[in-house]
């Protein structure tokens, strides 16, 4: 019997489906992502991604490599329903998100957590890994990261590392931009997105 992840190949299959509703002029006009007539094409993380419409390929433009679905399902979002638009210059936890609350447990786990448990003992091992995608280090913690997600929506990550007191811990904070272009839901993916592309997994 095939397996199907429902994480990932449901959403697929819907957004593939709803794909071939839209009109991708008009998408691009509305969501502020480029369309060269066949393409969508965007920087995430730094490197350069196109998708093919309305099949959904999505590609690293640097070596031609697909990219995996969760980088399929954020761009087919943000490109039908989301919109590129500078935000008012504020950071957010992700409680000060809509609908955060709800997701918060999971973020946790995913994206807080792991990112203490990773750099809580060696806080600066964070910059260094986090210069793959062009983040810079800021004040803030034992080690604070500054990024563009995609250009226009910044993501700030802080680690604090443990001692015999007090265990490590960490903050991930995001520009409110983000919540133009996603849900609550989908930003969390951008926070399991990022680390895994910290541990070198595009």
């Amino acid at each position: 019997m095939e397996v199907v992840n429902n994480k990932t190949e449901n959403p697929l299959k819907y957004y593939r489906e709803k794909a071939t509703e839209f009109d991708p002029q008009t998408l691009s006009l509305k969501s502020g992502v480029p369309f060269d007539g066949k393409e969508f094409h965007l920087t995430i993380l730094n490197r350069p991604v196109s998708m093919e419409w309305p099949e959904l390929i999505c590609r690293y433009e640097d070596d031609g490599n697909e990219t995996g679905s969760a980088y399929i399902i954020l761009m087919a979002r943000l490109i039908m329903y989301g919109v590129l638009s500078p935000g008012n210059g504020k950071m957010l936890s992700y409680m000060e998100i809509p609908w955060g609350a709800h997701y918060y447990k999971a973020f946790k786990g995913r994206c807080l957590d792991r990112l203490a448990r990773t750099y809580g003992q060696n806080a600066k091992k964070l910059a260094a890994d986090a210069s793959a995608f062009g983040a810079s280090e800021v004040s803030g913690g034992d080690c604070s990261i500054e990024f563009d997600f995609i250009p226009g929506l910044t993501v700030r990550a802080t680690v604090w590392e443990g001692d015999e007191e007090f265990p490590a811990n960490s903050q991930i904070l995001f520009s409110d931009s983000f919540l133009l272009a996603f849900s609550a839901e989908e930003i969390a993916v951008v926070g399991d997105t990022f680390m895994n592309a910290l541990k070198g997994r595009w």
